[in-house]
């Protein structure tokens, strides 16, 4: 079953193809990277399919309805946790949990996101002073306080040093595990082989390949390397 339907989707920024032609379908429970360079499309598509942006051309389906006629109800069923939350300067985790989870009809309970995530010692802490692997765990708790159908992460470990990256992957795989479909961007090689079903790689807005890791490997490598080198050649090269 698929959650998510592009057809031919097309963005443009000025003379800039951000989005070119993409047709890709997220299977329902699959964990799906998308790679590129900085600048290849990697946030447009996500953005797209989020409905934070509307594409110049192509359709967009997010469970089976049409973002331009449905965007408020599957806003209600997906959460989207973005390379910054901007948060008012003096908000505590705990105001905004609380903020976020008004925000919606259906609600997560609360204690249970903070335990599974480990915020509790955190809760009277301003999100402004923690650091940055903790304002990495507040943002997910964010994006689930609806017990969302599908997470966006739009580069959800950059900067996070390899404990950060490791225990916050520890929190996304829980929620795999209850059969959440997700979406991320990454420029860690190591984690989109490790953690994803499958691999899009967007090269200059175009989506030139989306396989299993290993199928990446095998096609382009001959088995021989990793998601790093296919990524060097492929989608960083010109």
């Amino acid at each position: 079953m698929n959650v998510i339907e592009l057809t031919n989707i097309s963005k443009s920024y000025g003379d800039v193809k951000a989005a070119d032609g993409i047709t890709l379908h997220v299977k329902k429970g699959e964990v799906l990277g998308i790679i590129g360079a900085n600048g290849a499309g990697k946030s447009t598509t996500l953005e797209i399919m989020m409905g934070i942006r509307k594409p110049d051309s192509g359709t967009v389906k997010v469970l089976g309805r049409n973002v331009d006629e449905a965007s408020n109800e599957i806003k209600q069923k997906i959460g989207i946790q973005l390379q910054q939350t901007a948060l008012y300067d003096r908000i505590k985790v705990k105001e905004a949990l609380n903020l976020f989870s008004s925000y919606y009809d259906k609600k997560r309970d609360l204690q249970e996101i903070i335990e599974t995530l480990g915020l509790k010692p955190y809760l009277n802490k301003y999100v402004k002073n923690l650091s940055g692997g903790w304002q990495q765990r507040t943002s997910l708790a964010l994006a689930l306080v609806n017990d969302p159908e599908i997470i966006f992460l739009d580069e959800p470990t950059t900067g996070l040093d390899p404990q950060a990256r490791r225990d916050l992957w520890s929190c996304i795989n829980r929620y795999r595990d209850e059969g959440k479909t997700i979406l991320l961007s990454t420029h860690y090689m190591d984690e989109a082989q490790r953690h994803c079903d499958r691999i899009a790689m967007i090269k200059q807005g175009k989506l030139v390949a989306c396989d299993q890791p290993q199928n990446l490997i095998d096609f382009y490598l001959q088995g021989a390397g990793t998601m790093e080198d296919v990524y060097l050649k492929y989608a960083v090269s010109q």
